[in-house]
């Protein structure tokens, strides 16, 4: 992403929206990159090496009513 990456976005969007429900699609797998992207508040991390859909079904479980 040209001005911010994937996890700063996603602070920016928590911020200005804090009930926001976010899916990262990443593809990196490091468990460095995961748990900030959890500490940014996303609701999921997904890798793009994941098939079609095990990407749905990481969009259904997000979206549940907690």
């Amino acid at each position: 992403m040209p001005v911010l990456d994937g996890i700063e976005a996603a602070q920016a969007i928590r911020a200005e929206r804090p009930d926001a429900c976010i899916l990262m699609l990443s593809g990196s797998s490091s468990r460095a990159d995961v748990e900030r992207a959890r500490r940014a508040g996303v609701a999921g991390y997904v890798t793009k090496d994941r098939v079609a859909a095990e990407l749905i079904d990481a969009i259904v479980e997000i979206a549940k009513p907690s």
